[in-house]
C-alpha cells in the first residue's frame, strides 16, 4: 500500500509499506479521507520524528474489527491520540499530559490507503457514519480550535470582538466558531479566501484592539503584534508553539496591562464530541477550509506549496 512518509529536511515521499495487521482489540480501517496539518510543516519538530509516516486528521471505513462496538463497514473518525480516562490529568480534564496520550497513535499513520487503530485509541473515536469523509476528517483540528476557544473562556463577558491572527486553516476555523471576530494576516491571498466565506479579514495595518486574541502562527512576531491589540486585562491564546531555542519574550507591559497568556495544544474526547456536533449541526464543511482536494501523488508537490504559504490547506482524497 501506498503512504506519505515524511523523510526529512521538509520532504515527502510516497512509499510503499505492507498493509498493517489489525490490532487485538483495535481496527483495521481503509482511509477515504486525511488533511495534512500545519504542524507537520515545521521542520524542527517532524525531523525528530524520523521515519515518520504523515497524517492525523482522519476518516474511513473499517475493514476489519477486534470490537462490536465498531462494526465492519461502518466510518470512523480515530484520533491518533487517546487519553485513559483514569489517571490524575484525564480527571482533570488534561488529557494531553496522560501518558497514555502520549504514547498513543495510529499505524503507519492516517496519510496511507489502510492503517490500524489500537485498542487504547479506541478511547477518542467515533462513528462518523453520518459525516462525509472529507467532513469527518476536520473533527481532530477543529476540536483543536474548540479546545482553545474554551481554554480563552470566549463566554467571559468580551467587550469587543474576538481577534484572530494568522489565517491559515486553523485560524479560520477559529473565524468559523466566531462569527464576530475579526481575522488578519500578511498573505493577501489568506484574507482574499477569508473574504469569500463571508468573514472580516484584514491585513495588520487596519487591526483593532481587542480584548480576546487568538495567536496560530508560532512566532514572535506574531506575539508581539497580538500586544499591540490587547486592551488591558485581554486575553492571549498562544496556538502553536515556537521553535526551540526561541523562547517567547515577553514585555513587561503584559504586567502593567494585567495580560493573560495562555496556551492550548491539542485536545480531548470531549473536544472531538464537541466538534463532531459541530459538524453536524452548525454544516461546517471541508471546502470553507480546504484549498486543494489531490491524489496522494500529489501530496510532496501540495506540501511545499503550503509550507511555502502558497495554498491554504490539502486533504488527500482515497479512491
Amino acid at each position: 500500500m501506498r503512504v506519505a512518509r515524511y523523510v526529512g529536511g521538509g520532504e515527502v515521499s510516497i512509499v510503499d509499506e505492507p498493509v498493517p495487521v489489525c490490532p487485538p482489540k483495535g481496527l483495521l480501517v481503509q482511509t477515504e479521507a486525511c488533511g495534512l496539518c500545519s504542524g507537520e510543516l515545521m521542520g524542527w519538530y517532524m525531523d525528530r520524528k524520523i521515519p515518520h509516516v504523515l497524517g492525523h486528521e482522519v476518516a474511513g471505513r473499517i475493514i476489519e474489527s477486534n470490537d462490536a462496538r465498531f462494526p465492519v463497514g461502518s466510518r470512523v473518525f480515530p484520533h491518533h491520540h487517546a487519553p485513559c480516562l483514569k489517571c490524575q490529568f484525564c480527571k482533570a480534564g488534561h488529557h494531553v499530559h496522560c501518558e497514555q496520550w502520549k504514547r498513543t497513535k495510529l499505524l503507519p499513520g492516517g496519510m496511507a490507503e489502510i492503517f490500524s487503530v489500537p485498542a487504547e485509541n479506541l478511547n477518542d473515536t467515533l462513528l462518523v457514519d453520518d459525516l462525509k469523509p472529507v467532513d469527518a476528517a476536520l473533527i481532530e483540528p477543529l476540536a483543536c480550535v474548540v479546545k482553545s476557544l474554551r481554554v480563552a473562556g470566549k463566554s467571559s463577558g468580551a467587550s469587543s470582538a474576538p481577534a484572530v491572527i494568522g489565517l491559515g486553516v486553523m485560524g479560520l476555523m477559529h473565524m468559523l466558531l466566531l462569527p464576530n471576530a475579526v481575522g488578519y494576516d500578511v498573505n493577501d491571498e489568506r484574507v482574499q479566501w477569508a473574504l469569500t466565506q463571508g468573514l472580516d479579514a484584514r491585513t495588520p495595518d487596519a487591526f483593532e484592539r481587542s480584548d480576546t486574541i487568538f495567536v496560530c502562527p508560532g512566532t514572535q512576531a506574531a506575539f508581539e503584534f497580538a500586544l499591540q491589540m490587547a486592551k488591558p486585562g485581554a486575553t492571549l491564546v498562544m496556538f502553536a508553539p515556537l521553535a526551540p531555542g526561541e523562547p517567547l519574550r515577553i514585555p513587561s507591559e503584559a504586567y502593567f496591562n494585567d495580560l493573560r497568556i495562555v496556551h492550548s495544544y491539542s485536545c480531548g474526547p470531549d473536544d472531538t464530541r464537541e466538534a463532531a456536533e459541530i459538524i453536524r449541526e452548525l454544516g461546517l464543511w471541508a471546502e470553507q477550509v480546504v484549498s486543494h482536494f489531490i491524489g496522494i501523488e500529489e501530496l510532496p508537490e501540495a506540501y511545499q506549496a503550503m509550507k511555502r504559504g502558497e495554498i491554504i490547506k490539502p486533504m488527500v482524497v482515497f479512491a
